[in-house]
This record gives C-alpha cells, sequence and structure tokens, in this order.
C-alpha cells in the first residue's frame, strides 16, 4: 500500500509539472504568434531576455522573417526527462514553412522555467524519432 501511494504521489508531482510546462509553452507559442518572436522569448524568459540571450534573439527573428506571418500552433505531448526536466515540443505554422520547436523545462523548489530552446525548419532536427510528421 506505502509503494501505491508513493507512486500515486509521483504521478501528480509528475503531471503537474507537466502542465505547468506545458502551459507555460503553450502561452510563449501563443505570444509569438499574435506578437512574435519578442513575445515568445519574453513570456519563457522574462523581460531581460533582451539582454540575456541576443544571439538567439537575432537568430529567431531572422528565421521569422524569412516564414512570413504565423498562421497558427501546436504543441505535441511532453517527454519527461527526469524528476525536473520536461521537454516540449511543438511547432509554428507560418504562411510558407513550419518551424519547429524544441524547449526543456526545470522545476526546483516550487519554481521553473525553459532551460533550453532549440528551432529548425527541418523536423528531423527537433522531433524524437517517435513522432511522425504527415507530410
Amino acid at each position: 500500500m506505502k509503494k501505491i501511494i508513493l507512486l500515486l504521489a509521483f504521478l501528480s508531482t509528475s503531471l503537474a509539472r507537466g502542465n505547468e510546462a506545458t502551459d507555460a509553452f503553450r502561452a510563449g507559442l501563443l505570444a509569438f504568434q499574435a506578437n512574435g518572436p519578442d513575445a515568445l522569448l519574453n513570456a519563457w524568459y522574462g523581460h531581460d531576455s533582451e539582454t540575456k540571450l541576443p544571439e538567439l534573439r537575432a537568430r529567431l527573428a531572422a528565421i521569422s522573417l524569412r516564414l512570413g506571418p504565423v498562421v497558427e500552433t501546436e504543441i505535441f505531448e511532453p517527454k519527461t526527462l527526469g524528476k525536473r526536466v520536461t521537454r516540449l515540443y511543438g511547432v509554428i505554422y507560418f504562411r510558407k514553412r513550419p518551424l519547429w520547436v524544441r524547449a526543456d523545462y526545470y522545476t526546483a523548489d516550487g519554481a521553473g522555467g525553459f532551460i533550453t530552446l532549440d528551432f529548425s525548419v527541418k523536423p528531423e532536427e527537433i522531433l524524437p524519432l517517435e513522432v511522425s510528421v504527415s507530410k
């Protein structure tokens, strides 16, 4: 019985972290759709991301300009990488082609935030092998 209670506690903690991470990921993608790449970085890393992430900001802005306006966004099922890290996958559909996005979300001591962000127009560089992309 004690093992079952511990398992349920672990699962509920993982689900709560997964929901927190997914909600934050979704908010960033929607911010991007409404207001561009700066809005995504501000949503995920705070308003001081302008000074902390200039290279990432420049790369994301440059690729976004080439792809045209955003049509919509989509997220895929998050993956648990450990007790405190969740990997999230999504796509920003632009008029010209999609931009695939992967981010890791870390939680500790009741706080959480994104620790990595990768993106590419090539899904095989971002998505895990088990996610199939329809063409």
